[in-house]
C-alpha cells in the first residue's frame, strides 16, 4: 500500500475514534437525551398472605385457586373442639358469679331488714323495763293503773294481730306464694308483740300488788339487761356492712368471669379467617387437616385493583416527569395502548444503568424508579408493558 493510502486509513480511523469521544463523553447526554428511549417493566398486583393468629388444624379450606372472594368471607377455619368445651365451663362459671351476686344482695337486704327489727325490739324492751322499774321505784297511781289496764289490751290486741300475720305468712311460705324473709318478718312482729305484752302485764301486777326491794331489783337489773342487750343489736348494724362486702367481691367475680368469656370468644373468631379485601385467591399454601403453626401463611389473595408497574428511568430522561402525570403505555402481548398515572418518582437514583469505563470522561449513568398506577382493570400483574420517553422531559 502506498504512502497516500495509509494517510487516508489513518484520517478515517481517527475521524470515527473522534466522533466515538463525542458521543460517548461528557457532553453525551445532549446527544442522548434529543433520542427516543423505550424502557420496560412488569404489572405487578396487590397481594396479602392470610395467616391465623393461633396455630391448629386445618378444619375447612372455603375457596379454590383462581376464585373471587369478597373483603370479610370466610376463606378457612381451624378446628375449634376445645375451645368450645372451654367456651362452656367458662358460660357456667359466669352463671354461676351471677347467682352468687344476687345471693350477696340478698343477704345484705334480709340482714339490713332483720337488724333493723332488732334494735326496734330491744330498744321496745328498753323502754317497757325502764318504765317497770320506775313504776316500781314511785308506786302506781288509780290513774296509772288505768293506763296499764288499756296499755295490756292494746298489747294483746297486738299480739293477736301479729299472731294472724305470722300464721298466714306461713301458710302463704308453704304454698310458694312469698319467700322465707316474709315469714321471718312477721315472726319477728309477733315476738316483740309478745314481749311487750309481758312487760305491761308485769308492770300492771307490780302496781296493782305494790313492789319489794327484792322487786325493785330485780327489775333494775332487767331494765340493764335489756339496755345491754339494744347496744348489741345496735353493734350487730355492723353486720350489714360485711354483707355489702360480700356483693363487693362478688360483682369483682362476675366481672372475672366475664373476662375469661370473652377471651375465649376471641380465641374463637381467631379460628375462622376472613379476607381482608376484594381479589382473587392466587394460592393456596396447605390442605384440609394439616398442622398450621400461628403466622404461617395459609393462602394468598391478590387484588384485581391497585395494580402498578416500577420503570427505571436514567438521569437524562427523568427531567419533567412528576406525580400525578398521565402517560400511555403499550402492551405487547396484547398489541394495544393502554393509560396509566404517574404514583411517585423516587427521590434519588438506585443504581446505575450503565457502568463507567476505564476510558477518560466516562461516568455512571444512574436511574430513578417511576411507580405508575395502571388504570385498566382487565390487565393481569405479570404483563409486560412499555414505555416511550421521546427525549429529556418530553414523553408520551
Amino acid at each position: 500500500m502506498n504512502k497516500r493510502a495509509w494517510l487516508g486509513v489513518t484520517g478515517f480511523v481517527a475521524s470515527i475514534a473522534v466522533l466515538g469521544v463525542y458521543l460517548m463523553g461528557p457532553g453525551a447526554g445532549s446527544v442522548a437525551g434529543q433520542r427516543a428511549v423505550q424502557v420496560a417493566g412488569v404489572i405487578e398486583g396487590t397481594e396479602a398472605d392470610l395467616s391465623f393468629k393461633m396455630g391448629g388444624s386445618i378444619a375447612e379450606i372455603a375457596v379454590k385457586e383462581g376464585e373471587d372472594v369478597k373483603a370479610g368471607q370466610l376463606v378457612a377455619t381451624l378446628n375449634s373442639e376445645e375451645l368450645l368445651a372451654k367456651r362452656e365451663q367458662a358460660q357456667a362459671a359466669y352463671h354461676l358469679a351471677q347467682v352468687k351476686l344476687e345471693q350477696a344482695k340478698k343477704g345484705v337486704g334480709i340482714t339490713d331488714s332483720s337488724s333493723n327489727a332488732q334494735i326496734n325490739q330491744a330498744k321496745a324492751v328498753v323502754e317497757s323495763a325502764k318504765a317497770q322499774y320506775e313504776a316500781n321505784k314511785n308506786g302506781a297511781r288509780t290513774e296509772e293503773i288505768a293506763q296499764l289496764q288499756a296499755k295490756q289490751q292494746a298489747a294483746q290486741t297486738a299480739k293477736q294481730i301479729a299472731q294472724t300475720q305470722l300464721d298466714r305468712m306461713t301458710k302463704l311460705l308453704a304454698e310458694g306464694a312469698v319467700p322465707q324473709v316474709k315469714v321471718d318478718e312477721a315472726r319477728m312482729d309477733y315476738d316483740k308483740a309478745e314481749a311487750e305484752l309481758k312487760a305491761v302485764e308485769e308492770q300492771l301486777k307490780m302496781a296493782q300488788t305494790g313492789a319489794r326491794k327484792e322487786q325493785l331489783d330485780a327489775s333494775k337489773a332487767q331494765w340493764e339487761q335489756a339496755q345491754a342487750a339494744y347496744d348489741q343489736a345496735v353493734a350487730g348494724r355492723g353486720q350489714v356492712g360485711l354483707k355489702e362486702l360480700d356483693v363487693k367481691s362478688a360483682e369483682a367475680g362476675v366481672q372475672q368471669a366475664k373476662g375469661a368469656l370473652d377471651e375465649i370468644e376471641a380465641y374463637l373468631n381467631n379460628t375462622k379467617l376472613m379476607a381482608p379485601m376484594d381479589g382473587v385467591v392466587k394460592s393456596i399454601a396447605v390442605q384440609k387437616g394439616e398442622l398450621v403453626a400461628q403466622g404461617f401463611t395459609v393462602l394468598t389473595i391478590q387484588s384485581r385493583e391497585n395494580n402498578y408497574v416500577k420503570f427505571y428511568v436514567d438521569e437524562y430522561q427523568i427531567a419533567g416527569i412528576k406525580a400525578g402525570d398521565e402517560v400511555s403505555l403499550h402492551v405487547p402481548s396484547l398489541n394495544r395502548d393502554t393509560r396509566a398515572r404517574v404514583l411517585t418518582v423516587a427521590p434519588a437514583a438506585d443504581f446505575a444503568v450503565k457502568k463507567a469505563t476505564q476510558e477518560l470522561g466516562d461516568r455512571d449513568i444512574r436511574s430513578f424508579q417511576v411507580k405508575m398506577e395502571i388504570q385498566d382493570a382487565e390487565l393481569r400483574p405479570g404483563l409486560s408493558v412499555e414505555w416511550k420517553l421521546e427525549g429529556a422531559g418530553n414523553r408520551e
